[in-house]
């Protein structure tokens, strides 16, 4: 632990480098630490009574243009309602209550899906996975804690092993209460 000498933000920032490289699009690093001005920690020397850390981000996501030409979309940037159109002009074609074939039927709803997912990347940004940590008495140490196990999950991607890390990453999905309405 005596290596571990650094201040909140140099850590802070590491984190941050860690998940740029691992080209994570998106993260939110969050505390019970207050911010300067700057968007630096406050470090007065006092931590606050959680001294838990959590980082909330989205992994690399492989762009998977084909639901274009499965919806017939020529438009470079549709809108969610000319992805809905199309659905719907497909939907009457391959809906199994009118006689289509469900297979079918499931692939033209999963490409509608990522079309508008594509679209909406933006505005309705979500986190796939978090890592929180707690084990330490310093909101410095926690947040290296969590650069360090970036850092490590970097390394399994780069040792091959990427089944056993979508596995591991499994088990970072958080587990978030239904929004009212949704």
């Amino acid at each position: 632990m005596g290596s571990w000498k650094r201040s909140g933000n140099q850590y802070r920032d590491a984190l941050a480098k860690e998940l740029t490289r691992m080209e994570s699009p998106s993260f939110v690093i969050s505390s019970h630490v207050p911010l300067t001005q700057r968007g630096g920690l406050e470090t007065k020397g006092v931590e606050p009574r959680d001294v838990g850390v959590a980082v909330w981000f989205s992994r690399k996501v492989e762009e998977d243009f084909r639901w274009q030409d499965a919806l017939s979309l020529t438009d470079p940037l549709p809108t969610e309602q000319q992805i809905n159109d199309a659905f719907r002009r497909l939907a009457q074609v391959h809906h199994p209550d009118r006689g289509g074939d469900p297979a079918m039927f499931a692939a033209v709803s999963k490409h509608r899906d990522n079309a508008l997912r594509w679209v909406n990347r933006k505005e309705h940004q979500n986190f796939e996975h978090v890592i929180a940590c707690d084990s330490f008495k310093e909101v410095r140490l926690n947040i290296a804690s969590i650069a360090f196990t970036i850092k490590a999950i970097r390394q399994i991607e780069r040792c091959g092993t990427s089944a056993l890390l979508e596995r591991a990453f499994k088990g970072f999905v958080p587990e978030l209460p239904a929004k009212a309405g949704a």
